[in-house]
């Protein structure tokens, strides 16, 4: 008689075990997707369509050792792009640019593109993420710098 209540109590036991689990995970569950729901009235999202701008440059200019030309350089981005921008995307905040520096080596054109934003991430790529890259166009010396500049909506 003795065996055949042990038996019973170990099998409910295993069903104790399952059910809390089971309990357990349904909890998890619920709290998981009480994250997920976010109000759509405060969410921000950026724009799919890029603004692109191309900028004709001095790449001789930007890139030198003369930091008075490199200066002017980069104001003269700076206010093209400006102008440009609010033109195109009137009022909206940068959140993410891609700039390409064109030029027959990789690494100047990286650099250009690099010279080239670092004072538009004081203006208007201020809180932007700003990726720098080289566009490679055999026998350019630095003559082009395009942005593809993603808005918020």
């Amino acid at each position: 008689m003795l065996g055949i209540g042990r038996g019973v109590t170990l099998a409910l036991v295993g069903w104790l075990w399952a059910d809390l689990l089971l309990g357990l995970f349904a909890i998890f569950l619920a709290a998981n997707a009480a994250s997920v729901f976010v109000e759509k009235d405060n969410a921000q999202g950026i724009d799919p369509k890029a603004v692109v701008i191309g900028v004709v440059v001095d790449g001789s200019a930007l890139l030198s050792t003369d930091l008075a030309a490199v200066e002017r350089q980069q104001r003269q981005i700076v206010t093209e792009v400006q102008r440009r921008l609010e033109a195109e995307a009137p009022g909206r905040k940068v959140a993410l640019v891609l700039a390409f520096g064109s030029h027959e080596r990789a690494g100047e054109g990286d650099r250009m593109a690099q010279l080239a934003t670092e004072p538009l991430k004081q203006t208007v790529f201020a809180g932007a993420v700003v990726n720098n890259y080289h566009e490679i166009v055999a026998g350019d010396t630095g003559t082009k710098l395009e942005l593809e500049i993603y808005v918020y909506q």
